[in-house]
C-alpha cells in the first residue's frame, strides 16, 4: 500500500545528435537552409539597427551582446556573416544563444516594433535547436513557444495542439510516452490472449461473449444481494461485511496485511480509513455548486443502478447511501495527513474502545474462517482458516496497526446514528459498483454516465479493449508470465541494470558533498543506498535467477465461462493470500500489487528496492537503438526518480533495512524541511481550473523529481563526451515523457487526488530548479525557466 510508482503513458534512430555546425568559416553553414541564411541577414541588421531597444533587458549579458551589435554595424555583410553564422565552440551554441536573446528580449520588452525581430529569432532557433534531434523527437516540438519562457509547452506544444480534441470518447486523458509503450504492449498480447488455453484465455474468452453476459444481466448479483438481505440485526450485520471484505468488497472501513513498519522480519495485520464513490472528501464536503452537481449525479446513478437491481424504491435507499458516504467521507482523514501515517500498535480491546458500536472480534473471527463463497466459487482458503490472523494484537500474535485513529473515533457514532437500512443499501451500492464493469451493458452504460460527470468520460470502452484490461487485471501474474516468455526483450534488463548503477554512483558522490546532511548521517544514507536493491523486468531472487510467484499459476483449471464469478474468483485469491502472508516472513523482493507488464517503476520505502517492470522498458522510455541523450532523459530520469524516493519526505523515515527509525540527527532534519518546503512552494504556485496543487500532497514525488533529473543528467554527462545538442535532446526527451492531454474535469480531479503533479508541472517545476537547464538552453537569468541564482529549490 505504501509503495510510491512513477503514475495516479516507428523505427528508432540510433545516431546520437551531430553538432550542429562543423569546422569554423564558410564550411560552418551546414544544416542552415538558404532561406534561413537570408533571413538571418536581414535579422543581424535589424539587430544591429535596434540594439538599444533589444538589449537594455537582457542587464550584463545583454550589454556585452550590444556592444558586440555596435561594432558590427559598419562592417559589412561579409563580416556579418561570418560573425554570426560561426561559433566559436564549433556547434553553434552562440549564435542561438544569440537568437534566443532576441526572441526573449523581443517577446517581453513590450516594443511593438520588436515584434517582427522576435519572431524571426524565434523561427530560426526552433530550426536550429531542434535540428539533430530524431524526427519522432521534433514532431511533438512548437517553434512558437520560447524554451525560456515555458520548456514544456515547448517539448510538447505540436503534439497537444494536435491531440487536444482527440482524446478517445472512453478516457479521460492521453499521454504521449505512457500510451506508446502500453498500446504495444495490448497490441502484441491481445493476439496471446485469444488462443492461451490456460486462465488468461478463459477470462478473456468469458469477457468477450458479450451476447452471453448481456442475457445474464443481474443474475450473477442475486448470491451477494442474498448476503445483504439476510442482515437482521448487528451480528449479522457484521457477518455479512466480513463475506464482502474476504471478497474484496469493503464497507464502512478498510484493511489490509503487510511489513510492520519497525521490523523487516514481521508483517503485521492494519486497519484503515475506508474509501468512498466520489475521487476525494472534497466532492462531498465542498458547497460549491460543481460540487453539489457532482453528488447529485451520483445520487441519481446509485437509484438508476438500484432500479437495474430491481430494488422497490432505488430513489429513497439512493439518499440513504448519500448521507452515510457523506459522513463517512467527512470523517476521512485528508490526503497529506494519511500519506504520512504509518500506523499506531493498538490492541484489539483498544480497537472496541476506539469504536464501540461496531463487534470486531465477531468480524475478526467471519474474516479468518473458511466459509463458503455465497455464489458457490472456489474459496481459496487453506484448510483450518487463518488463525495467526485471529491471534494478531494478542500476547505472542503479530502486531495490530491501526491507521487513521481520528476517522476510527469518529466511525463509532456514524454506525450508532445511521440505521441498519443505511447500510445495507450502502453494501448493495459497493457491490453494483464493483460489479457494474463485469455485468451486462446496461450496467455499465449507467457507469458511464457516472464517469461522465467526474472524468468527461463520452463513452464505454470498446469491448476488446475492456477485456483486455480486465483479464490483465484479473489475470495478472498468468499474463505477465505470458508477456515475459512471448514478447519482452530480455537483453533491455541488462542495460538498464547497468544505468541504474551508474545512477546509483552518482547519487552516492552527492551525498558526499550534500552541505545540510551531518557527517554520521551521511554516512548512514550511503549505506541505505549501497543496500538497496533492483528488481528488473521481472521477478528474480536475490541471485539473479528469475523466481515467479505462487500466484503465476493459482488460477490454473478454477475459471470458467462466467465472466462475473471469474472476477471474484481472482479477487478472492487476492485476498487468501494477503491473509497467508501474515505468517511469512517478509520477501523484500516480492513484487506486492505490480506485475511485470506495468508501464511504470516503484520504490518500497519498506523494502528499500526499486522495481522497473519488464512494460516500461521499451521505446520511447528505453531502447538500445536510441541515443544516450534520449535513454537517459527518459527512462534515466525514471530510475533516478525512484531511487530518490528512499530519501524523499517518506522514503527518509526508513532505514537501510526498510525500518521506520528515527536515522537522521535534528540538524539533518531541519536542514531536509528547509529544502522540502521550498520545494513544495514551487508547486503550490501551480494552479489548474481555479484550484492549487497541493504541494505538501505531491511533495515525495516533486522531490523523486528533482533528485532523478540531476543523477540522470549527471550519469548521462560521466558516460561520454557530450555536445550541447546532446544535453538540449536529454532535457527533451525528459519533457516529453510527460507530454499529456486531460479532459478539464479529469485535470480539476487530479489536482484533488493524486500524489503526483500534472505532467506540465513537473517538467517546469523539476527543470527550472536545475540549472543545468538553463545552461544548456542559453536562458537569460530571470526568465520564466532560468529564475535568478540562489533562488533556486532542491535538495540534491
Amino acid at each position: 500500500p505504501k509503495v510510491t510508482g512513477m503514475v495516479s503513458h516507428p523505427p528508432l534512430l540510433g545516431t546520437q545528435g551531430q553538432p550542429l555546425y562543423g569546422a569554423a568559416g564558410a564550411r560552418g553553414r551546414k544544416g542552415v537552409s538558404s532561406a534561413a541564411r537570408r533571413r538571418l541577414y536581414a535579422l543581424s541588421f535589424a539587430c544591429v539597427a535596434a540594439c538599444c531597444v533589444i538589449y537594455v533587458a537582457v542587464a550584463s549579458q545583454g550589454v556585452a551582446v550590444e556592444r558586440r551589435a555596435v561594432e558590427l554595424l559598419g562592417e559589412g555583410m561579409d563580416k556579418i556573416d561570418a560573425k554570426y553564422l560561426t561559433a566559436e565552440t564549433g556547434d553553434g551554441s552562440d549564435l542561438i544563444k544569440k537568437l534566443q536573446q532576441m526572441w526573449f528580449v523581443g517577446a517581453h520588452g513590450g516594443k511593438p516594433e520588436m515584434k517582427a525581430v522576435s519572431d524571426e529569432a524565434r523561427e530560426l532557433v526552433a530550426q536550429l535547436v531542434v535540428a539533430p534531434f530524431p524526427e519522432e523527437v521534433k514532431k511533438p516540438i512548437s517553434g512558437k513557444t520560447n524554451p525560456c519562457d515555458d520548456f514544456y509547452e515547448f517539448a510538447c506544444g505540436s503534439w497537444t495542439e494536435e491531440n487536444r480534441h482527440k482524446i478517445p470518447a472512453y478516457k479521460s486523458s492521453v499521454g504521449l510516452a505512457w500510451n506508446q509503450a502500453s498500446h504495444r504492449i495490448r497490441d502484441s498480447m491481445e493476439e496471446l490472449f485469444k488462443t492461451d488455453e490456460g486462465p488468461v484465455g478463459t477470462y478473456y474468452k468469458a469477457c468477450m461473449d458479450l451476447d452471453h453476459v448481456n442475457k445474464q444481466g443481474a443474475e450473477p448479483l442475486k448470491p451477494w444481494l442474498a448476503v445483504v438481505d439476510g442482515i437482521t440485526d448487528k451480528k449479522s450485520l457484521v457477518k455479512a461485511v466480513a463475506t464482502f471484505n474476504k471478497n474484496n468488497i469493503d464497507n464502512l472501513f478498510s484493511w489490509y496485511v503487510g511489513r510492520d513498519p519497525t521490523d523487516d522480519e514481521t508483517r503485521a495485520f492494519f486497519l484503515t480509513q475506508s474509501a468512498v464513490t466520489l475521487p476525494d472528501k472534497t466532492y462531498y464536503t465542498e458547497d460549491s455548486d460543481e460540487m453539489k452537481g457532482h453528488r447529485a449525479k451520483l445520487q441519481e446513478s446509485i437509484g438508476h443502478l438500484f432500479g437495474l437491481i430491481g430494488r422497490e424504491k432505488p430513489e429513497e435507499e439512493a439518499e440513504l447511501v448519500m448521507k452515510l458516504e457523506t459522513d463517512i467521507a467527512t470523517a476521512l482523514d485528508d490526503r497529506v495527513v494519511s500519506r504520512g501515517d504509518h500506523g499506531t500498535v493498538v490492541t484489539w480491546e483498544k480497537v472496541q474502545e476506539t469504536t464501540p458500536d461496531w463487534l470486531w472480534q465477531e468480524w475478526l473471527e467471519e474474516l479468518t474462517s473458511c466459509s463458503d463463497s455465497p455464489d458457490g466459487g472456489a474459496s481459496m482458503c487453506p484448510e483450518g482458516g487463518h488463525p495467526a490472523v485471529l491471534a494478531t494484537g494478542k500476547e505472542g500474535g503479530k502486531p495490530l496497526l491501526m491507521e487513521n485513529v481520528a476517522f476510527f473515533k469518529k466511525l463509532g457514532p456514524i454506525i450508532k446514528t445511521h440505521t441498519t437500512e443505511a447500510v445495507q443499501a450502502l453494501m448493495r451500492w459497493k457491490l453494483v459498483h464493483s460489479a457494474g464493469p463485469s455485468l451486462s451493458e446496461e450496467f455499465l452504460d449507467s457507469l458511464v454516465h457516472l464517469q461522465k460527470d467526474i472524468y468527461g468520460i463520452q463513452q464505454k470502452s470498446p469491448r476488446p479493449r475492456k477485456c483486455y484490461y480486465s483479464t490483465l487485471d484479473t489475470t495478472a501474474w498468468p499474463a505477465a508470465k505470458l508477456y515475459a516468455d512471448k514478447v519482452f526483450h530480455r537483453p533491455n534488463m541488462a542495460a538498464t541494470s547497468a544505468m541504474l548503477e551508474e545512477i546509483r554512483t552518482q547519487f552516492a558522490a552527492e551525498l558526499k558533498v550534500e552541505g545540510w546532511m551531518a557527517d554520521e548521517d551521511r554516512e548512514a544514507a550511503e549505506d541505505k543506498l549501497h543496500k538497496m536493491f533492483f528488481q528488473v523486468g521481472v521477478p528474480t531472487d536475490a541471485e539473479g535467477k528469475e523466481d515467479w510467484p505462487e500466484k503465476t499459476t493459482a488460477l490454473e483449471g478454477l475459471l470458467g465461462h462466467e465472466l462475473y464469478p471469474n472476477e471474484m474468483i481472482g479477487d478472492r485469491l487476492q485476498i487468501q493470500e494477503g491473509l497467508r502472508d501474515l505468517t511469512r516472513k517478509p520477501d523484500r523482493r516480492k513484487w506486492g500489487g505490480s506485475t511485470p507488464t506495468a508501464v511504470n517503476a516503484f520504490y518500497g520505502p519498506t523494502n528499500n528496492g526499486l522495481w522497473i517492470p519488464a512494460g516500461i522498458l521499451q521505446s520511447p522510455f528505453f531502447d538500445v537503438r536510441n541515443s544516450d541523450a534520449r535513454n537517459y532523459g527518459c527512462i534515466g530520469a525514471v530510475l533516478g526518480h525512484e531511487m530518490s524516493h528512499g530519501f524523499d519526505d517518506n522514503g527518509r523515515q526508513y532505514n537501510a533495512r526498510g525500518e521506520l527509525q528515527d536515522w537522521w540527527s535534528p540538524s539533518t532534519v531541519k536542514g531536509f524541511e528547509k529544502g522540502s518546503e521550498c520545494i513544495a512552494s514551487v508547486f503550490d504556485s501551480y494552479s489548474i481550473k481555479g484550484r492549487h496543487v497541493q504541494g505538501k500532497l505531491t511533495l515525495g514525488e516533486d522531490i523523486a523529481d528533482s533528485g532523478g533529473i540531476k543523477f540522470a543528467y549527471k550519469a548521462f554527462e560521466a558516460s561520454g563526451e557530450r555536445s550541447p545538442a546532446d544535453r538540449r535532446l536529454f532535457f527533451t526527451a525528459f519533457a516529453q515523457t510527460w507530454c499529456e492531454v486531460d479532459r478539464k474535469k479529469s485535470a480539476a480531479t487530479s489536482v484533488l487526488t493524486d500524489e503526483h503533479a500534472p505532467g506540465k508541472f513537473r517538467v517546469l517545476g523539476a527543470l527550472t530548479q536545475f540549472r543545468p537547464f538553463a545552461e544548456t538552453w542559453q536562458c537569460p537569468q530571470g526568465s520564466p525557466m532560468a529564475p535568478k541564482d540562489g533562488t533556486r529549490c532542491h535538495l540534491w
